[in-house]
């Protein structure tokens, strides 16, 4: 009778008690709910140890934390929550807010690496909530700490292009749109202003004043084939019914000249200026772009600093880091089997498009050994070690049966002849008279095939010549990536050229043979005389590619570059743009039958363009 007296009274306290810590965490849940998180927290930390309670009241404790200002405090229990209750089946969502947590106290690292483990909807969810509210200078610092995130890049090139086009840092748009391969639509935050004619106005040196001056006239044949080519492409347009006005303006190579230019009010109208050439005059236009909006286009140069901060200035050709960084795409794909490379260059212009190639082959696991800048005597150098050998006695280190073997092997050649001694250089005979013959092989100081290429930026004709010489005289395949100018030097054939496979980096490629040049050509014979130049097709391509994107896309006609829409050329290789400012497409070209051929064609291309039916 006493037995059930007192268990009964431990089941009545029992009860009591339980009711008592539910009625305790039901309090401490109206408290969270009403927003008092410091008295929730307090009463949800009593019941961390409940056997009932205990999980959901850690749970809550820390979310009471964290909506407190507290997210050390809150992650602290949430990873205790993991150790202490690992079979609870909420421990998902313990996971999702602990990289909350992370994201709260800027550990991005840590937080992406929790965020991985969610579904997908949540991380989505999460990674938004933070990342899409960010600032673009937040998402800068986030991105100089994780520079190889996807979501980080991707939210900060986002950020960039909501704001105002000449408030965007261009720059970085194009680092992060080529490192994380980010698509990028039309250029929608640019007005689409469409007429019926467009003014152009041409700020070139034309340094004319009267035929009393021939000699300038002369010095300054390349402007006037270049404005001679654009008048060609005008009347081709107006045929079409595009309808270009060129305004001829002599810049005089003078930054002077040029804001005399500009004070006059006559470039007010221009819906595109084509120019200038020299750093004065640029100086002077680009300021007058950027402040009153209106796009320039620099026909000839590959100079990237021309385009500077200016969100309204375009190089027509492609600049030098695009240069080396597409000639080392290509490289990467055709030197497969050696990864081995060296890397030369000569001029301070010559170490962009190196230090451009050498970055971008670095990241498809290929090992420079040797990056220097290089004179005709350090040329010299490098031609002796790479074509200097030395003899190798194969007679003392192996049989007769082995050697025979060595010599079956592909590439190695052993020779023989008759052994003299040093000292005296007699002939040395055995016991029966016959000659001692001994077996040997000669050897090059840098190994057959111990290097996969050699990128040479120069354009010296001295320098390309030893290159050429230094690889012909060795056994092994070695290949080199120049200049297109190495085809006009006396020094190296063509026949040369050809047989060592030699590629060329050719901004200015255009096929001599192609039915469209020889089209042109007959045109510019029977116009001015002569074979079109050059600059003639420089000018004429530049004007085509405007009048049809400004007709298609108006005054800014970038908004139809914004996307990577490739358009082909008319007589050269075409254009690519993106976010980039200068001309993706670069020719890298090599000699077949002794014809130049392009060797980087745009695969990914398909189907015909818009504007050309060619």
């Amino acid at each position: 009778m006493r037995i059930t007296i007192f268990s009964l009274l431990i089941s009545a306290f029992l009860l009591g008690s339980s009711q008592s810590k539910q009625g305790e965490y039901l309090e401490a849940k109206r408290q969270f709910s009403l927003g008092n998180y410091p008295v929730a927290m307090q009463a949800f930390q009593s019941l961390t140890d409940d056997a009932v309670f205990g999980e959901y009241a850690s749970f809550y404790y820390a979310l009471s934390a964290l909506k407190t200002g507290k997210p050390k405090v809150a992650e602290d229990m949430w990873k205790q929550i993991q150790v202490k209750y690992p079979d609870w089946d909420k421990q998902q969502e313990v996971d999702f807010w602990l990289a909350y947590a992370a994201f709260d106290q800027g550990n991005m690292w840590q937080a992406f690496k929790k965020a991985e483990i969610l579904p997908e909807k949540w991380k989505t969810h999460l990674i938004d909530s933070f990342l899409g509210k960010m600032s673009p200078e937040s998402l800068d610092s986030a991105y100089a700490l994780n520079p190889n995130n996807r979501y980080v890049g991707e939210y900060y090139a986002e950020a960039i292009k909501a704001q105002p086009y000449d408030e965007r840092d261009q720059f970085m748009l194009r680092e992060l749109a080529e490192k994380f391969d980010i698509a990028m639509v039309e250029e929608e935050s640019l007005p689409l202003v469409k007429k019926d004619e467009y003014a152009i106005a041409v700020a070139l040196p034309f340094m004319f004043e009267s035929m009393g001056t021939p000699q300038t006239v002369i010095r300054n044949s390349i402007i006037f084939d270049l404005y001679q080519g654009m008048e060609l492409a005008q009347e081709e347009l107006k045929k079409e019914g595009i309808k270009l006005n060129l305004f001829p303006f002599d810049t005089q190579k003078k930054g002077s000249v040029t804001y005399d230019l500009i004070k006059s009010g006559k470039l007010d109208n221009a819906d595109v200026i084509i120019g200038p050439l020299y750093s004065g005059p640029t100086e002077f236009i680009s300021q007058f772009s950027k402040e009153n909006k209106v796009t320039m286009v620099n026909p000839v140069s590959s100079n990237e600093a021309i385009v500077g901060d200016n969100p309204y200035c375009y190089l027509f050709k492609s600049a030098y880091s695009t240069q080396g960084r597409e000639a080392a795409k290509y490289a990467a794909k055709k030197f497969t089997d050696n990864k081995k490379l060296f890397i030369f260059y000569e001029t301070d212009r010559d170490s962009i498009v190196a230090n451009s190639y050498r970055e971008r082959i670095e990241m498809d696991s290929f090992f420079v050994v040797q990056f220097a800048r290089l004179t005709n005597e350090d040329a010299q150098q490098i031609q002796k070690d790479f074509t200097e050998q030395y003899e190798v006695r194969l007679d003392t280190m192996y049989s007769q049966e082995e050697i025979d073997s060595i010599a079956l092997l592909p590439g190695r050649i052993v020779r023989t002849r008759s052994l003299r001694n040093e000292k005296t250089g007699r002939i040395i005979r055995d016991e029966e008279g016959n000659d001692v013959i001994e077996s040997y092989e000669v050897k090059f100081t840098v190994q057959p095939d111990s290097i996969g290429h050699i990128f040479a930026a120069t354009s010296s004709n001295v320098l390309a010549n030893n290159f050429i010489s230094m690889v012909e005289v060795r056994s092994d395949t070695i290949g080199i990536i120049g200049y297109e100018e190495w085809l006009d030097f006396s020094l190296v054939s063509y026949s040369q050229l050809e047989r060592l496979q030699v590629d060329f980096l050719s901004p200015s490629y255009y096929d001599e043979e192609a039915e469209s040049f020889e089209d042109l050509k007959n045109v510019f014979i029977d116009r001015i005389g002569m074979e079109p130049s050059e600059y003639h097709l420089y000018g004429y391509e530049l004007l085509k590619h405007l009048g049809n994107l400004m007709h298609k896309h108006g005054k800014y006609f970038q908004r139809g570059l914004i996307d990577g829409e490739y358009y082909p050329g008319y007589i050269m290789e075409g254009i690519q743009y993106g976010p980039y400012k200068d001309n993706q497409v670069v020719p890298i070209t090599t000699l077949r039958d002794l014809r130049l051929r392009n060797q980087n064609v745009k695969q990914e291309v398909e189907g015909s363009n818009e504007y050309n039916d060619k």
